[in-house]
C-alpha cells in the first residue's frame, strides 16, 4: 500500500495525471484522460493550467488533439514526488511526528502554519492510513507508536523519496554532521569487510538519523534482537566526531548501545550484505533462519523455470535478495511506500513486452506465499516478483528460451546482406524461443505461398500481407525496425506463446 489516500482528491487526481502523461510521452486525448481520472472537462482543464502555474519544470502542451508532458531534461518524475512530500500539509504533519515536538493539535497547528480543523482533518486522514499500515498515531505528544523496525523503515523510505538532489536533504543535519555519519559508516563497512555499495551505506546513514530520533524520544529498538558480539564497532575518529554531532543536534550522550540501536539494520539481521554476516545470521538468527531457507527454496522453483542457468552462488545472493526486502515485514502485514510505484510501473511495461513469462513468475510468487500463508498481500507479490526478475539481468531471456520453439518467415525483398542484419535485429530485441527462416524460394504464386507458411508459426514480411489467410499470424514492416514495428512483433509473439500455453494447458 501507499500514503496517497492521505492527499486530498484534487491533488491525487492532479498526480495521476501526471503519471498518465509522463509514462505516455505520445500523449492523450482529453477523452482518454477524462475517463482514466474519471473527471468532467472542466476539472480536467482547470488541473492542467494549475499545474502549469506549479510546476515550471513539468508542462501540460496540446499539440494536434492530444495532451503531452513536457519537462525540464534535468528532472524526472521523483522531483515531483519530492515536491509533494515537502509541500503538502498532510507529508509535513507526517514528518513532524518523528520528531514529536507538537504536544497537541494547536501546537502542531501554529508550527505549520496551518488552522486547527485543517490540521485535525489531515491527522484523521493520516492516523487511518497509518492504521492500515500496521502503524499507531498517537497523541500529547503527537507521535507513532508500533513495531519500531517497520517505523524507521517507513521514515527511511519517506525520506529517500523526499530527496531531490543528489546531496542529502535531511532537515535538522547540517552537511558537516551529514559527513559525519558517512564517514561513521565508511568505517564499519570497511572494518567488518562488508561490501562497498553506495544505496547500502546511503541507507545507513539515513536509518541511523531517524533512530536517533526515536531513542531521543524514548523508541528504543528491541534489546534483545540486537547483536553484540559478531561485529565491531569503529571507536577512534570516526566516533569521537559522532559523539559530538550527536550531542550537538540530539543532547543523548553516544554509546555503543546506541550506535547499536542506530545502526539496527545490520545489527538485527534486517539487512545482510556481506558473506560473513550472512553465515552469522544463519548460525544463531532462527528468524533468519527460516526466511532464508524458505526463499531459497523460492529461488530452486525459479531457476528451474530459467532453465537452470543459475550457478549456486547466485542462488544464494538471490535468496538473499529477497531475505533483505521482507525480513523487516510482519508476514501478514502491508508492504509500506509513499508515492512511488516504481516497481509496479516497471511490471506494467514488462508485461507488454514479455507477458507470458510474467504471468508465470508471478503466479510462482503466489503457490510460494499461499504455501507459507506469508506476504499474501498484492504488493507483496508484486514485490517479489519485480526482485526475481530483476536481480538476474538474463532473466527475461532465459525466461523466453524456455518457450516452445516458434518458426517465423521474413519474407522480404531486401538484398541478402539487409535481411541478415533485420532478422539478427528481430532475434536480439524480441523476446521468445524464436527461429528465423528466410524465404529463399521463388514464391510459385499464392498456392505454394500457403503450402509453405504451413511449415511455419508466422510471418514478418516488408511486402503486403493481401492474399494470405485472414487468421494467419502476420506483422508487416519497413524495411528496418521500428520501435512500431518491434511492439507489433512482440505482440504476435505473445499472442502465439499464450495460445500454445493454453492449449497445453487444456491437453
Amino acid at each position: 500500500m501507499d500514503f496517497r489516500a492521505v492527499l486530498g482528491t484534487s491533488n491525487k487526481r492532479r498526480l495521476a495525471l501526471l503519471e498518465q502523461l509522463y509514462y505516455r510521452r505520445d500523449g492523450w486525448s482529453s477523452d482518454q484522460l477524462m475517463s482514466k481520472l474519471n473527471c468532467s472537462l472542466p476539472i480536467l482543464l482547470n488541473d492542467i493550467e494549475l499545474i502549469n502555474e506549479g510546476h515550471t519544470k513539468f508542462q501540460i502542451k496540446k499539440t494536434k488533439g492530444l495532451y503531452r508532458l513536457v519537462i525540464d531534461k534535468k528532472v524526472s518524475l521523483g522531483n515531483l514526488y519530492a515536491n509533494i512530500l515537502t509541500t503538502n500539509p498532510e507529508f509535513q504533519i507526517i514528518e513532524e511526528l518523528l520528531y514529536e515536538e507538537c504536544e497537541n493539535i494547536t501546537a502542531l497547528a501554529k508550527k505549520l502554519y496551518l488552522s486547527s480543523s485543517n490540521t485535525q482533518r489531515y491527522l484523521k486522514k493520516i492516523e487511518k492510513t497509518l492504521t492500515q499500515a500496521g502503524m499507531e498515531l498517537c497523541y500529547r505528544p503527537l507521535r507513532v507508536e508500533g513495531d519500531e523496525g517497520e517505523i524507521r523503515n517507513f521514515y527511511f523510505r519517506f525520506y529517500s523519496e523526499r530527496q531531490n538532489a543528489f546531496e542529502s536533504t535531511l532537515p535538522k543535519l547540517p552537511a558537516k554532521h551529514y559527513h559525519i555519519i558517512e564517514r561513521y559508516v565508511q568505517d564499519l563497512v570497511k572494518i567488518n569487510q562488508i561490501h562497498e555499495k553506495y544505496i547500502f551505506q546511503k541507507r545507513l546513514v539515513y536509518n541511523f538519523y531517524i533512530s536517533i530520533w526515536r531513542i531521543k524520544n524514548g523508541h528504543k529498538y528491541p534489546k534483545q534482537e540486537l547483536r553484540t558480539v559478531g561485529f565491531r564497532l569503529p571507536m577512534e575518529l570516526s566516533f569521537k566526531a559522532l559523539k559530538q554531532a550527536v550531542r550537538e543536534a540530539t543532547d543523548l550522550v553516544l554509546t555503543p548501545e546506541i550506535v547499536r540501536d542506530g545502526l539496527w539494520l545490520i545489527f538485527s539481521d534486517s539487512t545482510v550484505f556481506s558473506t560473513p554476516h550472512r553465515e552469522l545470521a544463519m548460525k544463531d538468527n532462527e528468524k533468519y533462519q527460516q526466511l532464508f531457507t524458505r526463499h531459497y527454496e523460492l529461488v530452486e522453483k525459479y531457476n528451474e523455470m530459467l532453465g537452470y542457468h543459475l550457478d549456486r552462488q547466485s542462488k544464494i545472493n538471490l535468496a538473499t535478495v529477497l531475505s533483505n526486502d521482507f525480513y523487516l515485514y510482519n508476514p501478514q502485514g502491508s508492504y509500506v511506500c509513499l508515492l512511488r510505484r516504481n516497481r509496479t510501473v516497471f511490471l506494467s511495461e514488462v508485461s507488454k513486452v514479455y507477458n507470458c513469462g510474467l504471468e508465470k513468475v508471478k503466479a510462482l510468487v503466489q503457490r510460494f506465499v499461499d504455501k507459507y500463508e506469508m506476504y499474501q498481500e498484492e504488493d507483496f507479490v508484486r514485490n517479489y516478483t519485480y526482485l526475481l526478475i530483476t536481480t538476474e539481468e538474463q532473466s527475461m531471456r532465459w525466461l523466453a528460451s524456455q518457450e516452445p520453439l516458434l518458426k517465423i518467415l521474413l519474407l522480404s525483398d531486401l538484398t541478402p546482406t539487409e535481411e541478415s542484419f533485420l532478422a539478427k535485429q528481430i532475434s536480439d530485441t524480441i523476446y521468445g524461443n524464436l527461429m528465423i527462416v528466410n524465404f529463399e524460394k521463388l514464391s510459385g504464386g499464392t498456392f505454394q505461398l500457403h503450402n509453405e507458411l504451413r511449415h511455419y508459426d508466422c510471418l514478418i514480411t516488408t511486402g503486403s500481407a493481401e492474399g494470405l489467410p485472414a487468421d494467419y499470424p502476420v506483422v508487416v514492416i519497413d524495411p528496418f525496425l521500428t520501435r512500431q514495428s518491434t511492439r507489433w512483433i512482440q505482440e504476435m509473439i505473445n499472442e502465439l506463446e499464450k495460445n500454445r500455453n493454453f492449449v497445453s494447458m487444456v491437453e
